[in-house]
């Protein structure tokens, strides 16, 4: 199993929980096979997405796919600030 961590500032939680509900179905056709979400209990607008996939292959596509300059707009759009950093693990 390979885990794709993004990590990044939102203005506004809940306006950024709303986008990414409505988004969680669609997850799947882009080889998720398991998420999470992390909020910071300092600072409940650093959040930390975690998204499975079955191989590094997969999530490296969706990495690619995540750094277009559609997605970011899309990711501004969300209330995103700042950077996002992206990081792909496996399992110990």
């Amino acid at each position: 199993m390979f885990t794709l961590l993004a990590r990044h500032k939102v203005e506004d939680f809940d306006k950024w929980m709303a986008l990414y509900e409505r988004q969680r179905g669609e997850l799947a056709a882009f080889g998720v096979t398991g998420e999470a979400g992390l909020r910071s209990v300092v600072d409940g607008n650093d959040v930390v997405v975690l998204h499975e996939f079955a191989t590094q292959d997969a999530a490296e596509g969706f990495l690619a796919m995540a750094q277009q300059a559609d997605m970011q707009e899309m990711l501004k759009a969300a209330g995103i600030v700042g950077p996002v950093t992206f990081e792909i693990f496996t399992n110990c």
